[in-house]
Protein backbone atom coordinates (compact mmCIF):
# COMPACT_ATOMS: atom_id res chain seq x y z
CA UNK A 1 0.00 0.00 0.00
CA UNK A 2 1.23 3.49 -0.87
CA UNK A 3 2.06 6.39 1.69
CA UNK A 4 -0.59 8.27 -0.49
CA UNK A 5 -3.23 5.33 -0.01
CA UNK A 6 -2.38 5.89 3.85
CA UNK A 7 -2.61 9.50 3.80
CA UNK A 8 -6.35 9.59 2.13
CA UNK A 9 -7.51 7.23 4.71
CA UNK A 10 -6.56 9.28 7.14
CA UNK A 11 -7.17 12.38 5.77
CA UNK A 12 -10.76 10.58 5.21
CA UNK A 13 -11.27 10.01 9.06
CA UNK A 14 -9.82 13.70 9.77
CA UNK A 15 -12.70 14.85 7.32
CA UNK A 16 -15.54 12.46 8.67
CA UNK A 17 -14.57 13.71 12.72
CA UNK A 18 -14.67 17.17 11.37
CA UNK A 19 -18.51 16.71 9.69
CA UNK A 20 -19.00 15.20 12.79
CA UNK A 21 -18.45 18.15 15.18
CA UNK A 22 -20.67 19.68 13.51
CA UNK A 23 -19.37 23.50 12.97
CA UNK A 24 -21.44 24.88 10.74
CA UNK A 25 -21.14 28.50 9.26
CA UNK A 26 -24.85 29.42 10.18
CA UNK A 27 -24.77 32.20 13.31
CA UNK A 28 -26.91 33.34 15.37
CA UNK A 29 -24.29 35.49 17.38
CA UNK A 30 -26.59 34.56 20.32
CA UNK A 31 -25.66 35.67 23.46
CA UNK A 32 -26.25 36.22 27.60
CA UNK A 33 -24.58 38.88 29.13
CA UNK A 34 -25.41 37.82 32.45
CA UNK A 35 -26.03 34.12 34.47
CA UNK A 36 -29.65 33.06 34.53
CA UNK A 37 -31.58 30.72 36.90
CA UNK A 38 -34.95 30.60 35.27
CA UNK A 39 -37.52 27.99 36.64
CA UNK A 40 -41.43 27.77 36.02
CA UNK A 41 -41.74 30.46 39.61
CA UNK A 42 -38.61 32.25 39.53
CA UNK A 43 -36.17 34.16 37.27
CA UNK A 44 -33.03 35.64 38.74
CA UNK A 45 -29.93 37.22 36.60
CA UNK A 46 -26.86 37.33 38.11
CA UNK A 47 -23.03 38.34 37.88
CA UNK A 48 -20.32 36.42 39.23
CA UNK A 49 -22.97 35.59 41.89
CA UNK A 50 -24.44 38.22 42.57
CA UNK A 51 -28.21 38.82 42.07
CA UNK A 52 -28.82 41.66 39.51
CA UNK A 53 -32.43 41.44 40.04
CA UNK A 54 -35.09 38.69 40.59
CA UNK A 55 -38.95 37.78 39.57
CA UNK A 56 -40.66 35.76 42.00
CA UNK A 57 -43.99 35.08 43.02
CA UNK A 58 -45.17 38.48 41.25
CA UNK A 59 -42.36 40.05 43.00
CA UNK A 60 -39.36 42.02 41.38
CA UNK A 61 -36.28 42.84 43.42
CA UNK A 62 -33.59 44.98 41.78
CA UNK A 63 -30.15 45.44 43.56
CA UNK A 64 -32.10 43.86 46.67
CA UNK A 65 -34.24 46.86 46.48
CA UNK A 66 -38.14 45.72 46.32
CA UNK A 67 -39.63 47.46 42.79
CA UNK A 68 -43.56 47.86 43.09
CA UNK A 69 -45.36 47.15 40.04
CA UNK A 70 -48.27 47.61 38.21
CA UNK A 71 -50.65 45.08 37.31
CA UNK A 72 -49.25 45.72 33.36
CA UNK A 73 -45.86 45.83 34.53
CA UNK A 74 -46.40 42.47 36.72
CA UNK A 75 -48.03 40.40 33.88
CA UNK A 76 -45.21 41.64 31.40
CA UNK A 77 -42.29 39.90 33.73
CA UNK A 78 -44.51 37.09 34.50
CA UNK A 79 -44.89 37.03 30.09
CA UNK A 80 -40.91 37.42 29.78
CA UNK A 81 -40.29 34.69 32.51
CA UNK A 82 -42.79 31.70 31.13
CA UNK A 83 -41.39 32.94 27.81
CA UNK A 84 -37.69 31.79 28.48
CA UNK A 85 -39.06 28.87 30.79
CA UNK A 86 -40.89 27.62 27.89
CA UNK A 87 -37.85 27.78 25.25
CA UNK A 88 -35.44 26.12 27.24
CA UNK A 89 -36.52 22.59 26.35
CA UNK A 90 -36.64 22.96 22.89
CA UNK A 91 -33.15 24.32 23.40
CA UNK A 92 -31.92 21.47 25.46
CA UNK A 93 -32.86 19.06 22.87
CA UNK A 94 -31.15 20.87 20.28
CA UNK A 95 -28.13 20.44 22.23
CA UNK A 96 -28.90 16.99 22.88
CA UNK A 97 -29.25 15.71 19.00
CA UNK A 98 -26.43 17.46 18.27
CA UNK A 99 -24.11 15.76 20.96
CA UNK A 100 -25.42 12.50 20.17
CA UNK A 101 -24.26 13.32 16.16
CA UNK A 102 -20.98 14.18 16.76
CA UNK A 103 -20.43 11.46 19.26
CA UNK A 104 -21.86 8.70 17.07
CA UNK A 105 -19.17 9.64 14.16
CA UNK A 106 -16.55 10.21 15.82
CA UNK A 107 -16.87 6.74 17.22
CA UNK A 108 -17.20 5.35 14.02
CA UNK A 109 -13.76 6.88 13.06
CA UNK A 110 -11.99 5.72 15.59
CA UNK A 111 -13.49 2.01 15.54
CA UNK A 112 -12.19 2.17 12.29
CA UNK A 113 -8.89 2.69 13.41
CA UNK A 114 -9.25 0.36 16.45
CA UNK A 115 -9.21 -2.87 13.92
CA UNK A 116 -5.42 -1.76 13.04
CA UNK A 117 -4.38 -1.79 16.47
CA UNK A 118 -4.46 1.97 16.75
CA UNK A 119 -5.39 3.53 19.85
CA UNK A 120 -7.96 5.93 19.29
CA UNK A 121 -9.57 6.75 22.64
CA UNK A 122 -8.13 10.19 22.77
CA UNK A 123 -10.32 11.24 19.26
CA UNK A 124 -13.53 9.44 21.61
CA UNK A 125 -12.83 11.84 24.44
CA UNK A 126 -13.43 14.57 21.85
CA UNK A 127 -17.16 13.95 22.23
CA UNK A 128 -16.82 13.56 26.08
CA UNK A 129 -15.15 16.96 26.04
CA UNK A 130 -17.92 18.80 24.43
CA UNK A 131 -20.62 17.40 26.61
CA UNK A 132 -18.94 18.40 29.75
CA UNK A 133 -18.28 21.81 28.16
CA UNK A 134 -22.13 22.63 26.96
CA UNK A 135 -23.02 21.13 30.20
CA UNK A 136 -21.53 23.67 31.61
CA UNK A 137 -23.13 26.00 30.29
CA UNK A 138 -26.55 24.99 30.38
CA UNK A 139 -27.57 22.59 33.27
CA UNK A 140 -30.99 21.34 34.41
CA UNK A 141 -30.88 21.29 38.08
CA UNK A 142 -34.06 20.66 40.58
CA UNK A 143 -36.83 21.84 37.74
CA UNK A 144 -34.80 25.38 36.90
CA UNK A 145 -32.13 26.03 34.02
CA UNK A 146 -29.26 27.38 35.12
CA UNK A 147 -27.44 28.84 32.20
CA UNK A 148 -23.85 30.66 32.10
CA UNK A 149 -23.48 34.14 30.42
CA UNK A 150 -21.16 34.31 27.46
CA UNK A 151 -21.27 34.65 23.47
CA UNK A 152 -21.88 30.63 22.70
CA UNK A 153 -20.49 31.87 19.39
CA UNK A 154 -17.19 32.14 20.78
CA UNK A 155 -17.67 28.74 23.25
CA UNK A 156 -18.34 27.24 19.58
CA UNK A 157 -14.85 28.39 18.03
CA UNK A 158 -13.42 27.69 21.88
CA UNK A 159 -14.69 24.17 21.14
CA UNK A 160 -13.26 23.95 17.32
CA UNK A 161 -9.51 24.63 18.19
CA UNK A 162 -9.74 22.06 21.21
CA UNK A 163 -11.15 19.73 18.74
CA UNK A 164 -8.86 20.30 15.53
CA UNK A 165 -5.93 19.68 18.12
CA UNK A 166 -7.29 16.53 20.00
CA UNK A 167 -7.85 15.69 15.86
CA UNK A 168 -4.50 16.30 14.62
CA UNK A 169 -2.43 14.23 17.57
CA UNK A 170 -4.78 11.58 17.17
CA UNK A 171 -4.09 11.73 13.15
CA UNK A 172 -0.36 11.72 14.12
CA UNK A 173 -0.55 8.85 16.42
CA UNK A 174 -2.14 6.73 13.72
CA UNK A 175 0.04 7.77 10.72
CA UNK A 176 3.26 6.76 13.12
CA UNK A 177 1.00 3.44 14.17
CA UNK A 178 0.36 2.22 10.67
CA UNK A 179 3.94 3.30 9.22
CA UNK A 180 5.10 0.75 12.01
CA UNK A 181 2.88 -1.79 11.05
CA UNK A 182 3.56 -1.83 7.57
CA UNK A 183 7.35 -1.71 8.09
CA UNK A 184 7.10 -4.63 10.76
CA UNK A 185 5.39 -6.33 7.74
CA UNK A 186 7.56 -5.89 4.90
CA UNK A 187 10.59 -6.94 7.54
CA UNK A 188 8.66 -10.21 8.19
CA UNK A 189 7.71 -10.64 4.83
CA UNK A 190 4.44 -9.91 5.46
CA UNK A 191 4.06 -6.91 2.81
CA UNK A 192 1.28 -8.39 0.91
CA UNK A 193 -0.73 -9.48 3.63
CA UNK A 194 -0.76 -6.15 5.27
CA UNK A 195 -1.44 -4.74 2.03
CA UNK A 196 -4.09 -6.39 1.68
CA UNK A 197 -5.51 -6.03 5.20
CA UNK A 198 -4.76 -1.98 4.44
CA UNK A 199 -7.19 -1.71 0.89
CA UNK A 200 -9.50 -3.28 3.28
CA UNK A 201 -9.46 -0.98 5.57
CA UNK A 202 -9.40 2.00 2.91
CA UNK A 203 -13.01 0.07 1.40
CA UNK A 204 -14.55 0.21 5.00
CA UNK A 205 -13.87 3.80 5.56
CA UNK A 206 -15.06 4.99 2.39
CA UNK A 207 -18.52 2.88 2.66
CA UNK A 208 -18.47 4.45 6.34
CA UNK A 209 -17.76 7.51 4.69
CA UNK A 210 -21.01 6.89 2.64
CA UNK A 211 -23.23 5.75 5.24
CA UNK A 212 -22.36 8.46 7.70
CA UNK A 213 -23.44 10.86 4.97
CA UNK A 214 -26.70 9.39 4.18
CA UNK A 215 -27.44 8.56 8.12
CA UNK A 216 -26.67 12.18 8.93
CA UNK A 217 -28.41 14.27 5.95
CA UNK A 218 -31.24 14.04 7.15
CA UNK A 219 -30.49 14.85 10.67
CA UNK A 220 -28.63 17.68 9.86
CA UNK A 221 -31.10 19.08 7.60
CA UNK A 222 -33.77 18.54 10.36
CA UNK A 223 -31.45 20.47 12.77
CA UNK A 224 -30.96 23.31 10.56
CA UNK A 225 -34.39 23.96 11.03
CA UNK A 226 -34.92 23.24 14.22
CA UNK A 227 -31.96 25.63 15.20
CA UNK A 228 -33.29 28.56 12.64
CA UNK A 229 -36.68 28.45 14.39
CA UNK A 230 -34.99 28.77 17.30
CA UNK A 231 -33.13 32.05 16.91
CA UNK A 232 -36.26 33.08 15.71
CA UNK A 233 -38.06 32.41 19.12
CA UNK A 234 -34.98 33.96 20.94
CA UNK A 235 -34.92 36.49 18.77
CA UNK A 236 -38.56 37.28 19.96
CA UNK A 237 -37.52 37.21 23.42
CA UNK A 238 -35.09 39.81 22.96
CA UNK A 239 -37.44 42.23 21.28
CA UNK A 240 -39.85 41.34 24.52
CA UNK A 241 -37.18 41.96 26.84
CA UNK A 242 -36.30 45.04 25.05
CA UNK A 243 -40.24 46.33 25.32
CA UNK A 244 -40.25 45.10 28.91
CA UNK A 245 -37.50 47.54 29.81
CA UNK A 246 -39.53 50.22 28.66
CA UNK A 247 -42.05 49.74 30.90
CA UNK A 248 -39.76 49.01 33.72
CA UNK A 249 -36.87 51.40 33.23
CA UNK A 250 -35.06 49.81 36.73
CA UNK A 251 -34.20 47.17 34.40
CA UNK A 252 -32.48 48.66 31.41
CA UNK A 253 -28.98 48.35 32.99
CA UNK A 254 -29.06 44.61 32.65
CA UNK A 255 -29.75 43.97 29.41
CA UNK A 256 -29.62 40.04 29.07
CA UNK A 257 -30.33 38.62 25.80
CA UNK A 258 -28.67 39.69 22.47
CA UNK A 259 -29.60 37.59 19.12
CA UNK A 260 -28.36 39.60 16.01
CA UNK A 261 -28.58 37.22 12.95
CA UNK A 262 -31.61 34.99 11.97
CA UNK A 263 -29.61 31.63 11.83
CA UNK A 264 -28.89 30.07 15.30
CA UNK A 265 -24.97 28.59 15.15
CA UNK A 266 -25.96 24.88 16.65
CA UNK A 267 -22.25 24.21 16.93
CA UNK A 268 -22.39 25.74 20.29
CA UNK A 269 -24.13 22.70 20.82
Amino acid sequence: MSLSKVATVVVLSSTLASAAALAQDQQCDFSFNHDLVISDTRLEVMEEGRTLYRFEEGRLWVEGERIPLDGSQQQAMSDFQLAIYNQMPATIELVEQALEMASVALDAVATEFAELGVDMDNLRDVADTLAQSVREKIALEDGSYRLVGGDFDQFGDQFDQEFERQLEAAVTQSIGAIMMQMGSAMVNGEGEGFEAKMEAFGERMERMGEQLEQRFEGQEQSLEIQAEALCRQWQQLDEMETQLQQQIPQLQPFDQLEVKADKLAYRWY
